[in-house]
Parts: C-alpha cells; sequence; structure tokens
C-alpha cells in the first residue's frame, strides 16, 4: 500500500448489504432480533441499500467522487454461516467481487471482520459473554486472512467494542438487550481477547497488510477542572477507552484500572492468564477511531446508574431531543453544555472534539497510525423531484471536523486517513431508515433503490481535490 493520504466513506454489512439470507448465509444476532417481537418498528436491514447487488455501481461512484479508499465489513455468518464451522464459498466468492471492484477503481479497502453482526449460532451460546467466544472469532478471522491476504491491505478486528458492549449489556437496545455491567465488563474483556487472537492468527501468515480495531468514542472532558471532575473523567475514561485501548495498543490493563473495576463489586474471574499473556504479544498495528461528538462528564451526585439513548429523533428543528445519558453511581454522569449545539438525536455538535480527542491518543499512545474510520451527521434529507438533497447541514458538520482533524495531524498526530459515515444511505441501527448519513441518496420507495449523489458528495469530492498534498 503507498504512503497516499486515505480520503474514503464507510458501511458496514449488516446495515447495507441486504441479501440476508442468499447464497449460504446464516443468521445474524441482528436477523435474529430484526426478526422477533423485540423489534417494535418492525424495521430491517433485509434488504436495506441492497449493496450485494449494486457493488460495482456504489464503488464506481465512491471512486467518481473522487475517494480513493472505502472501509466496509465482512459478514462473520456469511463466512461461516453454521456452528459446524463449515466455510461458505459463496460468501467469500462475494467479497472477492468487492475487492474486484476496489482493484478496478483503484479504490483501498479497509475491511472490519465485525460490525455488530455477531453469528446467531454465537448469539445463542452467550454472544460476546461466550467463554469460547474468542476462540470461533479466531478461526473465522483466520479463514478471511488466509483467502484474502493482501488484498486487503487493513483489517480491523472488531468495530467499536465499547460501545458494542455499552449498547448490549448497558443502555439494553442492541441483542442481547440487557442491562448488566458485569456483562459489560465481561463482554469487552472478551473482545479484547478476540482481538488478540485474531491478530496471532494475522501474524503467523506473514502478510505485508495491518491490522488494527476501531474504538468509537473519544477521551472523556469536563467542563470545570477540579478535584471531582477530574475523578469523573478517570473513571469515564476507565469504563469507556481504557477498558478497549490499553490491551489493544499497550498489551495489557492498567492496575488501577482492574481495581476500579472490582470496587464496582465485578467479578473478574473471567479474566485468564493465558488470555493476559497473548494480548501482551498480540497488540495492534494501528487505531481505527470513530469521531461524532464528545463525551462531556461531571461527578455522579445522583447516586444512579442509569444509561439512555435516543432511538426516536426529533425531526422539528428545535433540537429539544432527548439527551443520551449514561451514569455510574459514584463514577461520573453525563454532563451538559446549554452552549452547544445538539443533533436531532441528542448528541452534541462539537468539532473540536475531533481535535481534542486525537491529540489526547497521540499523548497517550505516542506515535500510532490512527484512520478516523467515521465521521459523519445523521439528517432527515429531504429530497427535490429528482431525488437530489440539498444537505448543507451535513456540509457544515463535515468541515468544521475535519478542520480539526487536519489541524491535529498538522501538530503531530499520524492521521492516515478519514472516512465519511456514511458512503450511500443505509440501515440505522434501531433508528432505520428516517435517519440519513449518507453522501449518495437511496430511494427505498424504489424496488431498484435508485442512487442519487446529494450535494455533500459534491462538496466532499472537491475538498478531496483541494487537499491532495497531504
Amino acid at each position: 500500500m503507498t504512503e497516499q493520504f486515505l480520503w474514503g466513506s464507510a458501511t458496514a454489512a449488516y446495515q447495507c448489504e441486504g441479501a440476508w439470507n442468499e447464497d449460504g448465509k446464516g443468521a445474524s444476532i441482528w436477523d435474529e432480533f430484526c426478526h422477533s417481537d423485540k423489534n417494535t418498528t418492525g424495521i430491517t436491514g433485509d434488504v436495506s441499500c441492497d449493496f450485494y447487488h449494486h457493488v460495482e455501481e456504489d464503488i464506481r461512484m465512491l471512486a467518481e467522487g473522487g475517494q480513493n479508499t472505502f472501509r466496509f465489513s465482512i459478514s462473520w455468518s456469511r463466512i461461516v454461516p453454521k456452528a459446524d464451522r463449515v466455510v461458505n464459498e459463496k460468501g467469500l466468492a462475494f467479497y472477492d467481487r468487492v475487492l474486484d471492484a476496489c482493484e478496478k477503481y483503484h479504490v483501498v479497502p479497509n475491511v472490519t471482520l465485525v460490525h455488530y453482526d455477531l453469528p446467531d449460532y454465537i448469539g445463542a451460546q452467550g454472544g460476546w459473554c461466550y467463554p469460547g467466544v474468542a476462540d470461533e472469532f479466531a478461526y473465522y478471522a483466520a479463514v478471511v486472512f488466509r483467502h484474502y491476504g493482501d488484498r486487503i491491505p487493513l483489517y480491523v478486528t472488531i468495530n467499536e467494542p465499547n460501545h458494542n458492549a455499552y449498547c448490549n449489556y448497558c443502555v439494553g437496545n442492541y441483542p442481547p438487550n440487557e442491562t448488566n455491567l458485569q456483562h459489560y465488563c465481561q463482554c469487552a474483556y472478551n473482545m479484547a481477547v478476540c482481538t488478540a487472537k485474531a491478530i496471532r492468527e494475522f501474524r503467523k501468515l506473514g502478510l505485508k497488510a495491518q491490522i488494527g480495531v476501531v474504538q468509537g468514542c473519544g477521551p472523556a472532558t469536563s467542563l470545570l477542572d477540579t478535584p471531582d471532575y477530574q475523578e469523573a473523567v478517570k473513571y469515564c475514561n476507565y469504563f469507556c477507552n481504557d477498558w478497549i485501548l490499553d490491551p489493544a495498543i499497550k498489551g495489557e490493563y492498567d492496575p488501577q484500572l482492574i481495581a476500579a473495576v472490582q470496587s464496582r463489586g465485578i467479578d473478574l474471574s473471567f479474566v485468564k492468564e493465558e488470555d493476559l499473556a497473548v494480548m501482551k504479544d498480540n497488540t495492534i498495528d494501528f487505531l481505527g477511531q470513530n469521531i461524532y461528538s464528545r463525551m462531556l462528564v461531571k461527578p455522579n451526585t445522583s447516586g444512579i446508574t442509569a444509561f439512555t439513548v435516543n432511538n426516536a429523533g426529533n425531526n422539528d428543528g428545535s433540537a429539544q431531543a432527548a439527551r443520551e445519558t449514561r451514569a455510574i453511581a459514584g463514577w461520573f454522569e453525563s454532563d451538559r453544555d446549554p452552549n452547544t449545539k445538539l443533533n436531532h438525536w441528542g448528541r452534541e455538535i462539537f468539532p473540536e472534539c475531533a481535535y481534542n480527542t486525537l491529540m489526547e491518543r497521540k499523548r497517550r499512545y505516542g506515535n500510532i497510525p490512527i484512520y478516523v474510520t467515521e465521521n459523519g451527521h445523521g439528517c432527515y434529507d429531504v429530497a427535490d423531484e429528482n431525488g437530489f438533497v440539498e444537505d448543507d447541514e451535513r456540509i457544515e458538520f463535515l468541515s468544521n471536523y475535519l478542520h480539526y482533524i487536519l489541524k491535529a495531524k498538522q501538530d503531530g498526530v499520524n492521521v492516515k486517513g478519514y472516512y465519511v459515515w456514511s458512503t450511500m444511505d443505509l440501515y440505522s441501527w434501531i433508528n432505520g431508515y428516517k435517519k440519513r448519513y449518507g453522501l449518495v441518496r437511496v430511494d427505498y420507495d424504489d424496488p431498484a433503490r435508485k442512487r442519487t449523489p446529494k450535494k455533500s458528495y459534491y462538496w466532499y469530492k472537491q475538498f478531496i481535490q483541494d487537499h491532495q498534498d497531504l
């Protein structure tokens, strides 16, 4: 792979592929969830934008938009559909087709092994809390590494382990839909073991490719710099960041983190010396960092542990949507800056967090290569009669965040690439299809899923052209 700066956009298998039961694919936990009574909306990703049948068109449009890289994920259940570990050759052939298109249009693939969509046969045994999940994951990862090799120059083990565990076991809005801090910690730990064991398989092959993990949030911060606020920041970072990043980058947990987790009454008997040894010897080559908003916290005074997320949104333009909040008794709770704008789903729009996140990663982890693997803005897009969307709000968001990302690069952070979330409109977890992130509009009322580039697509193309000297 050349040292060119990578400019691209990103997707995820369940959110865009469709073809949920075609060509030998097995069920994922999201297939099961969306087809169950737990899915109160009835909205599924069964077809979504049908990337499975639009590969050539989508990657061609991406390349025509000036992008030189494409981040996508592989569906584990498309490759290893059942617990018998028999490999589905048609599944491998599909991603060969994706890579063929990438090569045809000179697009660098950045590929994630799991983006929330565990196979259902793993879910039935306890999902990420299943003691055998790391060995199953390592088997699947080895199949992928052996088949695709250096055709994929950038591999990611797991997308957003922190957010995945959080939604699974704190908020409970992702399957298995639990609220259990014990399981959150066990899930996050098992994901760390999964990453390490997959990297061990990766290293055996002597590939030229690189492998990393994607973190879903930035460092915690606060409005005040008092000792009690500093403590809240520390504990929030323990919970949201260090539990994931320290083993991935440093190969070990901070003893203070372990003590803090134990102080919460978490039973750490699931931590095994043999796992820690694998982590120590198998760390990542690069960090993928998703950037959306900051984590603003304050001391927990309520004595309450509670987590909320806004899946309904708010489209009246008032920016008064219910906020996402998180609180752990005695540790921290979410804070609110009244001077900062919220999006329709209650998240802060705070571009400076991009700079702060990247600078803090450099401070804590040195010169590790960093790819901004997701940055985007969900909107209620309104199309004209031709399907064109003038998404000035998205353009403003991306422009402001990119300013701070490039400033961090200028100030010494080893930023190697940037990906807009998302390449095209796709299924948004829980929110369905009203929440749009794409640079390209997908007409879900059209059986052919007509694609129409938005104003942001053309803006991004020009932005890339203007920054070819990076």
